[in-house]
Protein backbone atom coordinates (compact mmCIF):
# COMPACT_ATOMS: atom_id res chain seq x y z
CA UNK A 1 0.00 0.00 0.00
CA UNK A 2 1.65 3.28 -0.91
CA UNK A 3 1.77 5.82 1.79
CA UNK A 4 -0.48 8.77 1.60
CA UNK A 5 0.66 11.81 -0.22
CA UNK A 6 1.73 14.81 1.90
CA UNK A 7 -1.49 16.45 0.76
CA UNK A 8 -3.33 13.79 2.94
CA UNK A 9 -1.32 13.46 6.20
CA UNK A 10 -2.96 15.36 9.58
CA UNK A 11 -1.22 17.99 10.35
CA UNK A 12 -0.37 18.35 13.70
CA UNK A 13 -0.71 21.71 15.73
CA UNK A 14 0.54 22.03 19.57
CA UNK A 15 -0.40 25.59 21.52
CA UNK A 16 1.95 26.46 24.23
CA UNK A 17 0.24 28.53 26.57
CA UNK A 18 3.59 29.43 29.43
CA UNK A 19 3.42 32.15 32.21
CA UNK A 20 4.12 35.52 31.30
CA UNK A 21 7.12 35.20 33.08
CA UNK A 22 9.06 32.24 31.35
CA UNK A 23 8.22 33.51 28.28
CA UNK A 24 11.73 34.98 27.13
CA UNK A 25 13.38 31.10 28.34
CA UNK A 26 11.36 29.48 25.99
CA UNK A 27 12.08 31.56 22.86
CA UNK A 28 15.72 32.39 24.11
CA UNK A 29 18.46 31.36 21.27
CA UNK A 30 21.45 30.57 23.63
CA UNK A 31 22.15 26.96 23.68
CA UNK A 32 22.87 27.22 27.80
CA UNK A 33 20.74 28.48 30.24
CA UNK A 34 20.16 28.40 34.05
CA UNK A 35 17.19 29.38 36.35
CA UNK A 36 17.03 30.49 39.56
CA UNK A 37 13.12 30.62 40.48
CA UNK A 38 10.95 30.45 43.53
CA UNK A 39 9.52 27.87 44.88
CA UNK A 40 5.82 27.05 43.05
CA UNK A 41 7.72 29.44 40.68
CA UNK A 42 6.59 26.74 37.71
CA UNK A 43 10.11 26.31 36.48
CA UNK A 44 9.48 22.51 36.10
CA UNK A 45 6.43 23.66 34.31
CA UNK A 46 8.16 25.62 31.89
CA UNK A 47 10.93 23.53 31.24
CA UNK A 48 8.73 21.10 29.99
CA UNK A 49 6.63 23.39 28.06
CA UNK A 50 10.15 24.01 26.31
CA UNK A 51 11.68 20.40 26.19
CA UNK A 52 8.57 19.16 24.28
CA UNK A 53 8.18 22.39 21.97
CA UNK A 54 11.50 21.61 20.85
CA UNK A 55 11.41 17.91 20.75
CA UNK A 56 8.51 18.58 18.45
CA UNK A 57 10.07 21.82 16.20
CA UNK A 58 13.72 20.72 16.09
CA UNK A 59 14.90 19.88 12.69
CA UNK A 60 17.88 17.99 11.82
CA UNK A 61 19.75 15.18 9.80
CA UNK A 62 20.46 11.56 11.40
CA UNK A 63 18.77 9.43 14.01
CA UNK A 64 15.48 10.36 16.19
CA UNK A 65 15.53 13.28 18.11
CA UNK A 66 16.53 12.23 22.11
CA UNK A 67 15.73 14.51 24.99
CA UNK A 68 16.19 14.11 28.29
CA UNK A 69 15.00 15.41 32.14
CA UNK A 70 17.15 15.13 35.68
CA UNK A 71 16.38 15.38 38.88
CA UNK A 72 17.55 13.97 42.08
CA UNK A 73 15.97 10.73 42.64
CA UNK A 74 13.60 8.66 40.28
CA UNK A 75 10.67 9.84 42.92
CA UNK A 76 10.95 13.12 42.12
CA UNK A 77 11.60 12.75 38.83
CA UNK A 78 8.11 10.42 38.89
CA UNK A 79 6.65 12.99 40.84
CA UNK A 80 7.48 16.29 39.63
CA UNK A 81 8.02 15.72 35.91
CA UNK A 82 6.12 12.46 34.96
CA UNK A 83 2.28 14.14 35.56
CA UNK A 84 3.39 17.11 33.20
CA UNK A 85 4.60 15.47 30.16
CA UNK A 86 1.46 13.51 30.05
CA UNK A 87 -0.73 15.59 30.95
CA UNK A 88 1.16 18.11 27.77
CA UNK A 89 0.41 14.97 25.17
CA UNK A 90 -2.42 12.89 25.88
CA UNK A 91 -4.45 14.21 23.31
CA UNK A 92 -1.74 13.90 20.67
CA UNK A 93 -1.96 11.18 18.52
CA UNK A 94 0.60 8.33 17.98
CA UNK A 95 1.63 9.27 20.86
CA UNK A 96 4.00 6.65 22.82
CA UNK A 97 3.86 5.97 26.88
CA UNK A 98 6.61 3.88 28.29
CA UNK A 99 5.38 4.14 32.38
CA UNK A 100 8.63 1.39 33.30
CA UNK A 101 11.24 3.59 31.32
CA UNK A 102 9.39 7.20 31.57
CA UNK A 103 10.05 7.96 28.37
CA UNK A 104 7.29 9.06 25.40
CA UNK A 105 7.19 8.90 22.35
CA UNK A 106 6.21 11.59 19.72
CA UNK A 107 4.90 11.13 16.69
CA UNK A 108 7.81 12.61 14.99
CA UNK A 109 9.70 9.83 16.44
CA UNK A 110 11.70 11.99 18.91
CA UNK A 111 11.80 10.72 22.51
CA UNK A 112 11.57 12.69 25.95
CA UNK A 113 12.92 10.43 28.85
CA UNK A 114 12.97 11.18 32.24
CA UNK A 115 16.26 9.86 34.43
CA UNK A 116 16.92 9.81 38.30
CA UNK A 117 19.83 11.60 39.43
CA UNK A 118 21.08 8.77 41.47
CA UNK A 119 21.45 6.53 38.06
CA UNK A 120 23.29 9.57 35.97
CA UNK A 121 25.74 6.95 34.36
CA UNK A 122 22.78 5.41 32.42
CA UNK A 123 22.94 8.25 30.30
CA UNK A 124 26.70 7.37 30.01
CA UNK A 125 27.57 7.15 26.14
CA UNK A 126 24.15 8.03 23.89
CA UNK A 127 23.46 11.49 22.32
CA UNK A 128 21.13 14.19 23.70
CA UNK A 129 20.32 17.19 21.49
CA UNK A 130 19.14 18.77 24.89
CA UNK A 131 18.57 18.16 28.65
CA UNK A 132 16.95 20.10 31.53
CA UNK A 133 18.54 19.27 35.05
CA UNK A 134 16.17 20.20 37.87
CA UNK A 135 17.82 20.48 41.56
CA UNK A 136 21.06 21.13 39.59
CA UNK A 137 22.37 21.85 43.17
CA UNK A 138 21.56 18.01 44.51
CA UNK A 139 22.52 16.59 41.64
CA UNK A 140 26.95 15.18 41.46
CA UNK A 141 28.29 17.73 39.47
CA UNK A 142 30.45 14.71 38.30
CA UNK A 143 26.86 14.00 36.57
CA UNK A 144 27.39 17.17 34.17
CA UNK A 145 30.81 17.78 33.47
CA UNK A 146 31.35 13.73 32.98
CA UNK A 147 28.48 12.27 31.54
CA UNK A 148 26.01 14.84 30.35
CA UNK A 149 27.78 17.79 28.53
CA UNK A 150 29.48 14.57 26.35
CA UNK A 151 26.14 13.27 25.56
CA UNK A 152 25.61 16.92 23.50
CA UNK A 153 28.50 16.89 21.41
CA UNK A 154 27.10 15.10 18.28
CA UNK A 155 24.63 17.52 17.24
CA UNK A 156 25.42 20.60 19.39
CA UNK A 157 22.86 19.83 21.92
CA UNK A 158 21.44 22.60 25.00
CA UNK A 159 20.98 21.93 28.51
CA UNK A 160 18.94 23.93 31.22
CA UNK A 161 20.11 23.71 34.84
CA UNK A 162 17.49 24.99 37.19
CA UNK A 163 16.36 25.00 40.88
CA UNK A 164 16.38 27.21 44.43
CA UNK A 165 19.40 28.25 46.24
CA UNK A 166 20.95 25.91 49.05
CA UNK A 167 23.84 28.17 49.75
CA UNK A 168 27.22 28.94 48.34
CA UNK A 169 27.20 25.50 46.23
CA UNK A 170 28.15 24.23 42.89
CA UNK A 171 24.99 25.63 41.72
CA UNK A 172 25.97 29.33 43.01
CA UNK A 173 28.73 28.96 41.03
CA UNK A 174 27.65 27.61 38.05
CA UNK A 175 25.00 30.85 38.19
CA UNK A 176 27.50 33.52 39.10
CA UNK A 177 29.43 32.13 35.94
CA UNK A 178 26.65 32.27 33.62
CA UNK A 179 25.67 36.29 34.71
CA UNK A 180 29.36 36.44 33.10
CA UNK A 181 28.97 34.54 30.10
CA UNK A 182 26.89 35.56 27.02
CA UNK A 183 26.26 32.45 25.55
CA UNK A 184 24.57 31.67 28.71
CA UNK A 185 20.38 32.93 29.11
CA UNK A 186 19.90 33.97 32.80
CA UNK A 187 16.65 34.12 34.20
CA UNK A 188 16.08 34.77 38.67
CA UNK A 189 12.36 35.32 39.72
CA UNK A 190 12.03 36.44 43.45
CA UNK A 191 8.43 35.81 44.84
CA UNK A 192 8.04 39.36 45.82
CA UNK A 193 8.96 40.43 42.02
CA UNK A 194 7.50 37.69 39.58
CA UNK A 195 3.45 38.15 40.27
CA UNK A 196 2.90 34.41 40.67
CA UNK A 197 2.08 33.81 43.99
CA UNK A 198 -1.03 35.59 45.15
CA UNK A 199 -0.05 38.35 46.87
CA UNK A 200 -2.28 37.23 49.97
CA UNK A 201 -1.25 33.83 50.10
CA UNK A 202 3.03 35.02 50.10
CA UNK A 203 2.32 37.56 52.96
CA UNK A 204 0.96 34.49 54.82
CA UNK A 205 3.99 32.33 53.94
CA UNK A 206 5.88 34.75 54.70
CA UNK A 207 4.29 35.38 58.07
CA UNK A 208 4.44 31.64 59.10
CA UNK A 209 8.12 31.15 57.84
CA UNK A 210 11.41 31.49 59.07
CA UNK A 211 13.20 34.36 57.96
CA UNK A 212 16.37 32.31 56.85
CA UNK A 213 13.70 30.02 54.87
CA UNK A 214 11.73 32.61 53.05
CA UNK A 215 14.95 34.49 51.87
CA UNK A 216 16.12 31.57 50.96
CA UNK A 217 13.30 29.50 49.34
CA UNK A 218 10.74 32.88 48.03
CA UNK A 219 13.58 34.95 47.72
CA UNK A 220 16.12 32.84 45.98
CA UNK A 221 19.42 34.04 48.12
CA UNK A 222 22.61 32.23 47.65
CA UNK A 223 23.65 33.84 51.29
CA UNK A 224 21.69 31.22 53.87
CA UNK A 225 23.08 27.60 53.92
CA UNK A 226 22.08 24.78 52.88
CA UNK A 227 20.13 23.67 56.28
CA UNK A 228 21.78 21.05 57.93
CA UNK A 229 24.92 21.86 56.57
CA UNK A 230 28.18 20.16 57.85
CA UNK A 231 30.79 21.12 56.71
CA UNK A 232 29.67 24.59 54.64
CA UNK A 233 30.91 26.85 57.65
CA UNK A 234 34.28 25.24 57.90
CA UNK A 235 34.76 25.32 53.93
CA UNK A 236 34.12 29.12 54.23
CA UNK A 237 36.15 29.77 57.03
CA UNK A 238 39.26 28.24 55.36
CA UNK A 239 38.73 30.23 52.12
CA UNK A 240 38.47 33.31 54.20
CA UNK A 241 42.01 32.23 55.73
CA UNK A 242 43.50 31.00 52.21
CA UNK A 243 43.66 27.39 53.18
CA UNK A 244 42.04 26.48 49.99
CA UNK A 245 44.32 27.13 46.96
CA UNK A 246 46.87 25.43 44.32
CA UNK A 247 49.70 26.92 46.47
CA UNK A 248 49.31 23.50 48.86
CA UNK A 249 51.87 21.03 47.33
CA UNK A 250 53.50 17.76 47.75
CA UNK A 251 57.04 17.26 49.09
CA UNK A 252 58.61 13.98 47.98
CA UNK A 253 60.12 13.33 51.01
CA UNK A 254 57.21 13.09 52.62
CA UNK A 255 54.88 10.40 52.61
CA UNK A 256 51.35 10.67 51.33
CA UNK A 257 48.18 8.78 52.80
CA UNK A 258 45.10 7.39 50.92
CA UNK A 259 41.48 7.07 52.66
CA UNK A 260 38.93 5.70 50.96
CA UNK A 261 35.10 4.78 50.64
CA UNK A 262 33.92 2.11 48.95
CA UNK A 263 31.20 0.36 47.37
CA UNK A 264 29.44 0.83 43.60
CA UNK A 265 32.24 2.55 41.15
CA UNK A 266 30.20 5.40 41.00
CA UNK A 267 30.44 5.54 44.49
CA UNK A 268 34.12 4.95 45.65
CA UNK A 269 36.03 7.85 46.61
CA UNK A 270 39.56 8.33 47.50
CA UNK A 271 41.26 11.33 49.31
CA UNK A 272 45.31 11.58 49.22
CA UNK A 273 46.87 14.04 52.02
CA UNK A 274 49.76 14.42 53.80
CA UNK A 275 50.71 15.50 57.13
CA UNK A 276 53.21 18.53 58.04
CA UNK A 277 53.71 18.90 61.37
CA UNK A 278 50.39 19.51 62.75
CA UNK A 279 48.65 20.36 59.60
CA UNK A 280 47.13 18.13 57.28
CA UNK A 281 47.21 18.85 53.34
CA UNK A 282 44.48 16.99 51.27
CA UNK A 283 46.27 16.96 47.90
CA UNK A 284 43.68 15.08 45.36
CA UNK A 285 39.82 13.81 45.77
CA UNK A 286 39.36 10.68 43.16
CA UNK A 287 36.11 9.31 41.97
CA UNK A 288 35.51 6.21 40.75
CA UNK A 289 33.63 5.34 38.04
CA UNK A 290 33.84 3.78 33.92
CA UNK A 291 37.76 3.09 34.16
CA UNK A 292 38.18 2.88 37.81
CA UNK A 293 35.38 0.48 39.27
CA UNK A 294 37.33 -2.49 41.04
CA UNK A 295 40.47 -2.53 43.68
CA UNK A 296 42.85 -3.62 40.90
CA UNK A 297 42.05 -0.30 39.05
CA UNK A 298 42.21 1.47 41.96
CA UNK A 299 45.53 -0.14 43.11
CA UNK A 300 46.94 0.66 39.41
CA UNK A 301 46.28 4.87 39.20
CA UNK A 302 47.22 5.04 42.70
CA UNK A 303 51.21 3.63 41.47
CA UNK A 304 50.92 5.69 38.99
CA UNK A 305 50.93 8.75 40.92
CA UNK A 306 54.55 8.21 42.01
CA UNK A 307 53.59 8.86 45.72
CA UNK A 308 55.26 7.31 48.44
CA UNK A 309 52.63 5.89 50.08
CA UNK A 310 52.73 6.10 53.73
CA UNK A 311 49.47 3.68 53.94
CA UNK A 312 46.01 2.93 52.26
CA UNK A 313 43.50 3.56 55.11
CA UNK A 314 40.12 1.30 54.41
CA UNK A 315 36.79 0.99 56.21
CA UNK A 316 36.39 -1.87 58.46
CA UNK A 317 34.00 -4.01 56.60
CA UNK A 318 36.82 -4.07 53.74
CA UNK A 319 38.90 -5.90 55.68
CA UNK A 320 40.24 -8.99 54.65
CA UNK A 321 38.94 -10.31 58.52
CA UNK A 322 35.66 -8.91 58.22
CA UNK A 323 35.47 -10.56 54.61
CA UNK A 324 35.94 -7.69 52.52
CA UNK A 325 37.74 -8.33 49.42
CA UNK A 326 39.41 -4.60 49.15
CA UNK A 327 42.45 -5.18 51.56
CA UNK A 328 44.20 -8.29 49.46
CA UNK A 329 43.23 -7.06 46.32
CA UNK A 330 44.73 -3.80 46.75
CA UNK A 331 47.76 -5.43 47.91
CA UNK A 332 47.82 -8.03 45.28
CA UNK A 333 47.85 -4.78 42.90
CA UNK A 334 50.62 -3.42 44.36
CA UNK A 335 49.98 -1.45 47.25
CA UNK A 336 51.50 -2.44 50.91
CA UNK A 337 50.82 -1.22 53.86
CA UNK A 338 46.45 -1.51 53.32
CA UNK A 339 45.20 -0.51 57.08
CA UNK A 340 41.76 -0.98 57.68
CA UNK A 341 40.44 1.63 60.19
CA UNK A 342 38.21 0.70 63.23
CA UNK A 343 34.88 0.72 63.23
CA UNK A 344 32.76 4.12 64.32
CA UNK A 345 29.71 3.12 66.79
CA UNK A 346 28.28 7.25 65.08
CA UNK A 347 28.39 7.97 61.91
CA UNK A 348 28.78 12.03 64.11
CA UNK A 349 31.95 10.42 65.30
CA UNK A 350 33.93 10.91 62.41
CA UNK A 351 32.29 13.65 61.31
CA UNK A 352 33.10 15.85 64.78
CA UNK A 353 36.59 14.47 64.79
CA UNK A 354 37.08 16.27 61.11
CA UNK A 355 35.49 19.58 62.04
CA UNK A 356 37.39 19.24 65.31
CA UNK A 357 40.77 19.18 63.16
CA UNK A 358 39.22 21.66 60.02
CA UNK A 359 41.34 24.36 61.64
CA UNK A 360 44.71 22.64 60.69
CA UNK A 361 43.35 21.07 57.03
CA UNK A 362 44.50 22.62 53.50
CA UNK A 363 43.31 21.78 50.55
CA UNK A 364 45.20 21.91 47.23
CA UNK A 365 42.49 23.64 45.07
CA UNK A 366 42.50 22.21 41.44
CA UNK A 367 43.13 18.64 43.24
CA UNK A 368 40.79 18.60 45.23
CA UNK A 369 37.28 20.46 43.84
CA UNK A 370 35.31 17.38 43.40
CA UNK A 371 36.10 16.78 47.01
CA UNK A 372 35.35 20.28 48.16
CA UNK A 373 31.79 19.98 46.45
CA UNK A 374 31.20 16.92 48.06
CA UNK A 375 32.00 18.55 51.92
CA UNK A 376 30.12 21.68 50.61
CA UNK A 377 26.87 19.68 49.91
CA UNK A 378 27.15 17.13 52.71
CA UNK A 379 24.49 17.81 55.27
CA UNK A 380 22.21 16.30 57.86
CA UNK A 381 18.53 16.21 58.11
CA UNK A 382 15.51 15.76 60.83
CA UNK A 383 13.94 12.30 61.87
CA UNK A 384 11.13 12.18 64.17
CA UNK A 385 10.23 9.42 65.86
CA UNK A 386 7.10 10.56 67.58
CA UNK A 387 9.54 11.02 70.89
CA UNK A 388 12.59 12.57 69.85
CA UNK A 389 14.59 14.72 66.69
CA UNK A 390 17.71 13.24 65.90
CA UNK A 391 19.65 14.89 63.08
CA UNK A 392 20.76 12.28 60.26
CA UNK A 393 23.35 12.82 57.83
CA UNK A 394 21.98 12.51 54.59
CA UNK A 395 23.29 9.73 52.51
CA UNK A 396 23.45 11.01 48.96
CA UNK A 397 25.81 11.79 46.15
CA UNK A 398 28.13 14.33 48.54
CA UNK A 399 28.11 11.68 51.45
CA UNK A 400 30.83 9.14 49.64
CA UNK A 401 33.33 12.03 49.70
CA UNK A 402 32.51 13.14 53.03
CA UNK A 403 33.00 9.52 54.01
CA UNK A 404 36.54 9.03 52.86
CA UNK A 405 37.35 12.51 54.42
CA UNK A 406 36.32 11.56 57.32
CA UNK A 407 38.17 8.10 57.64
CA UNK A 408 41.53 9.94 57.48
CA UNK A 409 40.53 11.84 60.83
CA UNK A 410 39.38 8.54 62.22
CA UNK A 411 43.18 7.29 61.05
CA UNK A 412 44.75 9.85 62.97
CA UNK A 413 43.05 9.74 66.19
CA UNK A 414 43.54 5.84 65.78
CA UNK A 415 47.21 6.30 65.68
CA UNK A 416 47.08 4.84 62.41
CA UNK A 417 49.06 7.36 60.81
CA UNK A 418 52.62 6.32 60.26
CA UNK A 419 54.88 6.20 57.50
CA UNK A 420 54.96 2.54 57.46
CA UNK A 421 57.55 2.20 54.29
CA UNK A 422 59.91 3.35 56.86
CA UNK A 423 59.89 0.54 59.07
CA UNK A 424 62.07 -2.73 58.24
CA UNK A 425 60.46 -5.53 57.09
CA UNK A 426 61.02 -8.93 59.45
CA UNK A 427 63.81 -10.81 58.04
CA UNK A 428 63.34 -14.17 56.92
CA UNK A 429 65.37 -16.64 59.04
CA UNK A 430 64.02 -19.82 57.91
CA UNK A 431 65.37 -19.68 54.81
CA UNK A 432 62.12 -19.59 52.38
CA UNK A 433 60.48 -22.25 54.02
CA UNK A 434 57.36 -22.67 56.22
CA UNK A 435 57.83 -19.57 59.19
CA UNK A 436 57.61 -21.05 62.53
CA UNK A 437 55.78 -19.10 64.88
CA UNK A 438 55.88 -20.86 67.57
CA UNK A 439 57.78 -24.11 68.69
CA UNK A 440 57.68 -26.90 71.10
CA UNK A 441 60.43 -29.06 71.60
CA UNK A 442 59.44 -32.15 73.83
CA UNK A 443 61.53 -34.88 75.17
Amino acid sequence: MESPSPSLRRKLTVYLDPREQFRPYLERKERWACLVVHRRGGKTFGCIQDLLHRALTHKREGPALRYAYLAPTRDQTKDIAWGYLKQFTSTMPGIKTNEADLQITLPNKATIRLYSGEAYERLRGIYLDGVVIDEFADIDPQAWFAVIRPCLSDYQGWATMIGTPKGRDNFWRLWEAALLDTSWFTLRLKASESGILDPQELADIKNGTPKHTFEQEYETSFDIGRPGAIYSKAISDARSEKRISDDVLWFKEVPVYASFDVGAPLNQRCWIFSLMGDRVNFLECLAGGEGCATPADWAGRLMQKQYRYGAVFIPHDAAQANGGLWQEALKIGGLANVVPVPRQYSVWDGINLALDAFPRVWFNESGCRSGLESLDAYHSKEERDGVTIRAVPNHDWSSHGSDAFSLAFQAIKSGLVMDRTAIPSRPNMNGGGPQVIMGYRGE
